[in-house]
């Protein structure tokens, strides 16, 4: 039953499906449009950097390419972990905004990652690097929109000076 169990959570993590549906169901409510749109830019950030860089530069074969008696194959290189560092980059994202709703995202991302350690197509630091990522990627993600809202209240507070200021003449 573990293995039937485990196998749900690393289909549902695959390509960072779950997460991109979350996000875009978040987006499209107002309340947590802005929880949405950071974990899009989380997200992307972790397909640059781990998926596309990473993961190439580094070029580590999977453990079922050095162990033929694992069934599951997979063609792409190991380090680091996409389903980790994806549900962690949506994850810790979901946290910054909602702790509650957090912890639960927290816990999923959990369970993915360690069904990729249970189908022995990741050593686990390829799950402790794709965790690191995920959550840097998470917490740089919301300090640029934090950062970003910001300076658009910075400017619209100056365009509103300038405005008193117009009228006062």
């Amino acid at each position: 039953w573990l293995t039937e169990i485990l196998r749900f959570f690393t289909t549902i993590g695959e390509s960072g499906l779950v997460w991109i549906v979350i996000a875009i169901v978040l987006t499209c409510i107002p309340k947590t449009r802005k929880c949405g749109l950071t974990m899009m830019i989380a997200m992307a950030i972790t397909y640059l950097v781990g998926n596309l860089f990473l993961k190439n530069v580094i070029a580590r074969p999977r453990p079922c390419a050095v162990d033929n008696s694992v069934i599951l194959k997979i063609p792409f290189p190991s380090f680091p972990s996409g389903h980790s560092s994806n549900g962690f980059a949506g994850a810790v994202t979901i946290f910054c905004y909602y702790r509650r709703a957090g912890l639960l995202s927290l816990l999923m991302a959990a369970l993915i990652a360690f069904s990729r350690l249970y189908f022995f197509v990741h050593y686990p630091t390829d799950i402790l690097g794709g965790i690191l990522l995920g959550t840097l990627d998470a917490l740089l993600a919301v300090w640029l929109v934090k950062h970003l809202e910001n300076r658009a209240d910075a400017q619209s507070a100056s365009n509103a000076d300038k405005t008193e200021h117009v009228q006062e003449k």
